[in-house]
Parts: C-alpha cells; structure tokens; sequence
C-alpha cells in the first residue's frame, strides 16, 4: 500500500447494537483511533451499545439483520447487506469483530467471494468452540476453524490474550496459523472515577452480560440461594428485564431468594450497579476476556468467577478474588463470605490494590497504544507482504515454522508497540 498523506480510512464491523461486550470493545477502539484515522462502524441499529458514538467524529452505518436471530432471512439480508457495503465502501483497513460476521466473513475469503483490496483485520472475542460449548456447535467450529486457517489467505488475526491465540495453534496446527499474522491486543475497561454507595448491612453481587445459555443466569440465582440471606444479587444486561427471563428464574429458588434479586435490563452505563456492588460475579460457561470483570478490577471490587477458560489467568492477577466450582455450591458460598469479610477488614488497601493491577494492564492508555500499533503494523504489512515484523527484536523476518507439536506457541510475535509504519505519517503516532 502506498504511504498515506492522509488520515487511513478503517471500517470497524460489530453485529448487533445491544450493550455487550463486542459494542464496548468498539467504542475502546474509536475512542483510540477517532484522532488518527477516519473512522466508521457498521452494526445493526443502535439498542444503546453505540450510543456513545454520538459524541465522537465517527460515521455510524446501520445494517438491519446484523443481530443474530434462529432466522435464516434475517441473517442472509444482514449478511448480504454487509458484504455488499464491504465492496462498496472505500477502505484502507476492514476490522471485523463480532462472531458471525468474522465466520462469515472468512468463509467468503476462503471461496474467494470477497477479495479486498485492502488488509483486513478479524478480531476473535473468544474462541468458537472449547469447554462450555455444546458438544455438537464445539465439534462444528473446531473443524471450521481447522479449514478457514488452512484454506483462508492470509489474514491478520486478533486474539485477546496469548492463551487463545496458543489453542487455537493447537487446534488448526501451528505451522498452518504461521500463514497469518497473530496479533495480541488485550480487552481495557474505561470507567472513570466510581463513587462508592453500598448499603450498611448488605452484601450485593453484581453480574453483567445478556441473557443466553454463556452468561449461565441459573448458576447465579442458585449460588445466591445458598448464601446468607443479607447477600444480594442485581443482573445487569440485555434481556435480564424480560418477563419470561423472569419467570424462569423464579421456578429456580424460593420466592424469598428471588426477592433479592434485581432485574436491571440493558444499561448504557454500568457505572451505577459497580458503585453499589461488594463484588463482581460471573457464571459464563465461556469467555474471552470479559470486560466487566476488567471493569470489577477497575472499580477495585472482589471478583467471584466460574471456572472457565481464561478465568484462573485473572483470578491469579487478583488480590481479592474466587474461581468457583459450580459442583458445590453450598462449599463456593462458604468461601465467598469469608472472602468478602477478608476484604472488609483489608477494605482501607486492597480497593487500591486492585486497582493498580487494573492500571498495570488494562488501562485505556495501554489500549490506545496497542490499537494504534496494531493499525500501523498492519498497514506497514500491505505494503511489504513479503517480510513480517518481529515486535520482540524490532527488526524484520520472515513467518517462523511452528509445528503441531509446538506446545500452542503463538505462531508470529504480537505486534504490540513497533515502530512507526511508512505509513504512519498521517498521525498514528502512540
């Protein structure tokens, strides 16, 4: 690609536009990218998720049928929709991200039904298949996995922790990922100052995240049954407000329990449930990175998280924190309220504590610095495809051969704070 004596153009591509994960970590990536490059996201209508768009320099193109529904039309319009504005729209990078557009996306790479002319970037949230998933939907997506990093062309790949990008050399072989470049960039959280409004007397557990069989609603209404009764418990999310959600819930505790619970709906801004908790919980069967534990660590919260993969990694950064069995519940309620009392008598250090593991890694200044490395690596790639950038050295080389056998090493080194691109002169400068 040429040097630019110009702002790069980027199409950031999300799905639906609920408050979720995927929106937060755009609305991150505009946030870092508004003042370097010229910036426009595609998502399904606004529910919220994109709202704080408004108040940024950033087009926002809707979609209609970008949400994904049990709707073979609604998702072929969307989809339809969105690879016609793709070929359409002028771009000097694509960044797609929200899981079935980055499927879909690749599966039209790989049969050559899209051919860009410019680099594109697919970001995985989390890996498609792995412990939590159905048997059935982890069987399918491995072996797609397996057939789009073998027969895709090259691709730049985002993975949310070295952890994931080593399963999935694992999974599709390490040797066949070394095709593609590997980028590391980690989730952030952006909160800002949190008041503190606890109420004297009242433990209150927080979960964030949309209904569905991931978020495991169920676990947590039954963890909060086996705790004391002046233990609390506030959903916060995407169908959470719904009456059959509800409903369900109710069929699964005593009448008293669920009296303890609040039902919040889809929040623009988690703030005020985060000033309010004692702690943070999450009962995901499965997970990437997740933004609202990243959010407890900023808030300096405990933080009580279910076994999933992943989950040991933030647990071990934590000073205050549980990685939950969900076997025994009655044994996981038990070490939660000695937990908190710990926290309650360390309460005047370990909120800062926390806090600065938070500051140390998921700050929104460590973001902005990797979005934007990225976005120069990545533009330096198109126009020397030939010779690969090794972040580590800071000097060039070419894709290392991993076998199979290579113990789930990341295939080409994260491209985490290199230097200026040829075509960085248009401001992408950390």
């Amino acid at each position: 690609m040429a040097e630019f004596n110009r702002k790069p153009r980027i199409l950031l591509v999300g799905g639906d536009g609920r408050p979720s994960g995927v929106p937060r970590h755009i609305l991150h990536l505009a946030g870092a990218l508004q003042d370097v490059a010229a910036l426009t996201v595609i998502s399904d209508k606004d529910e919220g998720g994109f709202t704080a768009l408004g108040s940024m320099p950033v087009r926002h193109k809707i979609i209609s049928g970008l949400t994904r529904r049990l709707s073979i039309r609604h998702n072929w319009r969307g989809i339809s929709t969105l690879l016609d504005m793709l070929k359409s729209e002028p771009a000097d990078l694509v960044w797609i991200h929200a899981r079935l557009q980055v499927l879909v996306c690749r599966l039209f790479l790989a049969f050559r039904i899209w051919k860009p002319a410019c680099p594109v970037v697919f970001t995985h949230h989390g890996l498609p298949y792995g412990p939590g998933y159905h048997p059935v939907i982890h069987r399918i997506c491995k072996a797609l996995e397996r057939m789009l990093v073998a027969i895709c062309p090259p691709q730049n790949l985002v993975f949310l922790d070295h952890r994931m990008a080593g399963e999935m050399a694992q999974t599709a072989r390490a040797r066949r990922l070394a095709r593609h470049r590997i980028h590391i960039m980690p989730n952030c959280s952006d909160l800002r100052p949190l008041p503190s409004e606890k109420t004297k007397g009242i433990k209150r557990l927080v979960m964030t995240g949309r209904t569905g069989r991931q978020k495991d609603y169920d676990l947590a209404v039954r963890l909060l049954a086996e705790l004391p009764p002046h233990f609390y418990l506030t959903l916060c999310g995407p169908g959470t407000e719904d009456a059959g959600f509800q409903s369900d819930i109710a069929t699964l505790i005593p009448q008293n329990v669920f009296e303890r619970i609040t039902f919040t709906g889809p929040l623009l801004d988690v703030r005020q449930p985060l000033s309010t908790a004692d702690a943070y919980l999450l009962t995901s069967r499965y997970e990437g990175t997740p933004i609202g534990a990243l959010e407890a660590f900023e808030a300096g919260l405990p933080i009580i998280l279910r076994d999933f993969d992943g989950a040991s990694d933030l647990v071990r950064a934590h000073p205050c924190a549980v990685l939950m069995n969900s076997g025994n519940l009655p044994r996981e309620a038990e070490r939660i309220v000695r937990m908190l009392a710990v926290f309650e008598r360390h309460s005047k250090t370990l909120p800062s504590e926390i806090k600065m593991v938070w500051q140390a890694k998921w700050a929104p200044a460590i973001f902005s610095r990797n979005a934007r490395a990225l976005v120069r690596s990545v533009l330096r790639s198109a126009s020397d495809p030939v010779v690969m950038p090794d972040c580590i050295r800071d000097a060039p080389k070419r894709h290392q051969d991993r076998r199979k056998n290579a113990a789930g090493h990341v295939p080409i080194p994260p491209p985490c704070y290199t230097t200026g691109a040829p075509s960085a002169e248009n401001g992408l400068q950390q």
